[in-house]
Parts: C-alpha cells; structure tokens; sequence
C-alpha cells in the first residue's frame, strides 16, 4: 500500500544520516534551486521599441531633366536617416499653376523651386514660411550677410523676413561679338554713349547690333541704370513715367531709329539664338544662364562670345532674379525642410547647381571656388561669373507686390507699343501709369 511505504522510507534515510554523523562526515542536503518564472519587470531584456517611421518631405523641382535637386536626395537621405525625399519633378508651368491651386486650398509640398519673379505675387499673401525662425540668421554656421551678395540678401527678404534661400541667381550683363570687335578694332562700351556709337559701327558694317527687347525685364534694366524705378519706395504708384523712366526708355527705343539696336519680336521666339546665328545680333543683354543656350544652341560659336559689365548712364542696374527654395507656411514638416535647404546650399551641393544645371550658384563660397568661376573655353577663357557676380552686387528684384504680374504686363504692353506702334513715350508710359496705380491703390 503506498500509505504504508514512506514512512519507511524516512526512517531509513533517518537512519542512514546518523550513521554519517556518528562517523564524523556531517553533510548538509541541499535542495536543487528553484528556477523563478521571469516576468516583463524582472527581465534583463530591454523591451521592443516601436519602430519609428521616418518623415517624408516633398519637394517640387521645376529645373527639369539638368535639375540640381535630384542627385543630392540620396547622400541627404544618408546624412538624415530620418527624412525622406520625396521630389515631384515639373516644369516651369506646371509649378507656378500648381502654386496657385495649392494657395486656395490642398496640401502644400514642404520645399518649392521658386522663380524669384514669383516671389512679389505670393509673398504678400503670407504663402511662406519665415525662414529666420530655422536659420536665426545663419546658414550652415555662417551668417547670411557673409553667405550671399547684399543684393542676394536683399531679394530674399520682405518686411524684414527671411522667405527665401536664393539658389541660383539671374541678372544681366552684357554679351558680345569679341571675334567681331577685335576685327572692328571696337572697345567694349561701358556707356549708353558708347553703347550708341558702338552699335552703329557694327550695323554700319553689317556685322549686327544691340538687341532691343520689348519686355520689363530688359527695359527695366535701363531705367535702374539711369537712376530710376518701377515703383515708388512703398509700392503705392508707379515712377517709370517720371524723368529718369522717360529718359531711360527714349534712350532705349531710339536705338534701332540711329541704327544701333534691332528690335527683336517675340512673335520669333524668346530666344534671340537665330539672330545671333544670322548676324543680326552683336550684342545683347541677359543672365548667366544663357551661356548654357549659346553653347546648346550655337557650340560652332564657341571663342567669339564674350561677357562685360553692362554699359550705364549713371549707374549699375539690372533686375535680380533666380530661383529660390521657399518652405511654405503650411507646410507638415518645416524642420525637416529646413534641413533639406541647407543641405542643399553647402558649397559642394552649389557647385552642383553650376555643374548639372549650368546655372549660377548664389552662395558665394561656391560662386568664386575654381570649380564654378573655371576658365570657360566657349568664352575665350574668360571667367564669366566674375562678371555676373559684380553685376549682382548692385542689381534688385523687381517690386514686391501682389499686382506684379498685372504691373508687368502692363508695362511691356507700352514697351510693345513704343517699339512696334511707335507710340510717344511719355504718353504710353503716362497710360501705364495710370493702368497700375489704379490697379495698387483697390488692394
């Protein structure tokens, strides 16, 4: 019966133990250890961490197939493993339409290519996001005045905010036949005087002249270097019509009257390039970005073209544009956009800008290294952006106001009118005039 076997089984053990104790080899049983369930607190394992999803940022990128944003998304996306790049390539078009649809309502994107002509229309609406509330003045541990040309600086700003990183820059400078001057024995002009006299030599001997463009961008160009402006100094009225403007604009219609300009017809293109393949044009006025034109356009040119500070009446002048990086102010991720900007404005990512898109850096570290301002071949090896760089330290962005792009068309109407209809200046300027105020004064 097993209720009558254990007490056996303990006295013998009974038994048995005292016999080893008699003997003097005392031993101590010992049980084996109890081996304790481990519960979450008693664990020596770290919990699972939920994985955290990176943030994903999307960036617009109008530069097209030579876009200097794309190449840089993978060493960004190495640098900060927790953002992610998202870019929408578009064109020029598409963005700026998208911009407006995105203005009244939907999602923005959280960094924009932005033409800095753009820039008077939105930045009154409030569209954009201060960037000094990231930069606090600096870019990449540098200050911003030390970073950019004080035009750059000046463009990028708007009732004292920061609200866009200039990326690359545009402004005008003067290019020319130097094949055809050396020939002529002519000097490189760098008065309107000399811009006249010039311009009749070279048509004299049939070799082209200055083109004349009946369009803000150029005629402003004009009136800035004659000590004059679009608008007033707070943008309530326009002052093209006043003496300066006036003289500006007579100055630049009566160049194709004394033979020295040609009037180029948009309705031939926008790009001059077959006038300059026919000899029609020797000389012509516009940004750093149609250098990669001519060399597209016209490579059998390469050696005869040649850049030069742009000829004044009393002083530099151009319009200052470009693209810009904005963050909107609806943006989801404005700090992780942020550092998508200054990744993308180190120097060696600038240099990209030069090296995939042919643009012009606005950082100044990346402007003046030897990788962007190189001996260029297609110029003689003249270094180019020297020029452009001077140019940009005294040029401005156009007036920033909501009603820009009714100013603008407005403007180059008269410019059509005066150029093609050989309307009176002052009374063309007067209509237009009088066209913008009304239009500045019921915002």
């Amino acid at each position: 019966m097993p209720s009558k076997r254990i007490p056996l089984l303990w006295a013998l053990l009974i038994i048995f133990g005292l016999t080893l104790a008699a003997c003097g080899g005392a031993v101590t049983p010992t049980a084996a250890p109890a081996q304790p369930t481990k519960s979450a607190a008693q664990s020596t394992e770290a919990p699972a961490q939920p994985k955290v999803e990176p943030t994903t940022i999307t960036v617009w990128d109008y530069y097209g197939e030579s876009s200097p944003i794309t190449p840089i998304v993978d060493a960004f996306e190495a640098a900060h493993p927790d953002i992610k790049v998202q870019v929408e390539s578009l064109d020029w078009d598409s963005t700026l339409e998208k911009l407006n649809v995105v203005m009244t309502g939907g999602t923005p994107p959280d960094v924009i290519t932005l033409d800095m002509t753009w820039l008077p229309t939105f930045a009154p609406l409030g569209a954009f996001a201060d960037l000094n509330q990231f930069a606090h003045g600096q870019l990449n541990g540098v200050p911003l005045e030390k970073a950019f040309s004080p035009g750059a600086l000046k463009a990028m700003q708007y009732n004292d905010q920061v609200l866009a990183m200039l990326y690359d820059f545009d402004v005008y400078a003067l290019y020319y036949r130097a094949d055809i001057f050396e020939e002529l024995g002519l000097d490189v002009p760098t008065t309107w005087d000399e811009l006249t006299a010039v311009g009749k030599k070279l048509g004299d001997a049939g070799k082209g002249q200055y083109a004349v463009m009946p369009d803000t961008f150029h005629a402003a160009q004009f009136i800035y270097e004659n000590g004059g402006s679009i608008l007033n100094a707070d943008n309530t009225a326009a002052t093209f019509n006043q003496p300066a403007g006036v003289e500006a604009v007579s100055y630049y219609a009566n160049l194709p009257k004394e033979g020295a300009g040609y009037v180029w017809s948009f309705e031939e293109g926008w790009e001059i390039t077959p006038g300059l393949k026919d000899g029609r044009i020797a000389m012509f006025s516009d940004g750093p970005y149609y250098m990669g034109i001519l060399k597209d356009a016209v490579p059998e040119m390469s050696g005869q073209w040649k850049v030069a500070v742009h000829p004044i009446s009393k002083q530099p002048g151009s319009y200052l544009g470009g693209t810009g990086l904005v963050i909107p102010a609806k943006s989801e991720h404005p700090e992780a956009a942020w550092q998508f900007i200054e990744f993308a404005l180190t120097k060696e990512n600038q240099i990209g800008v030069f090296e995939n898109a042919g643009a012009a850096p606005a950082l100044l570290e990346a402007l003046q290294s030897d990788a962007v301002n190189a001996p260029d071949p297609y110029f003689g090896g003249q270094r180019t952006l020297e020029v452009f760089l001077k140019a940009m330290n005294t040029a401005q962005p156009f007036p920033y106001v909501r009603a820009w792009n009714q100013i603008d068309e407005t403007f180059t109407a008269a410019m059509e009118e005066i150029l093609f209809g050989d309307a009176d200046v002052k009374e063309a300027l007067d209509n237009a005039a009088a066209t913008i105020d009304d239009v500045l004064s019921s915002q």
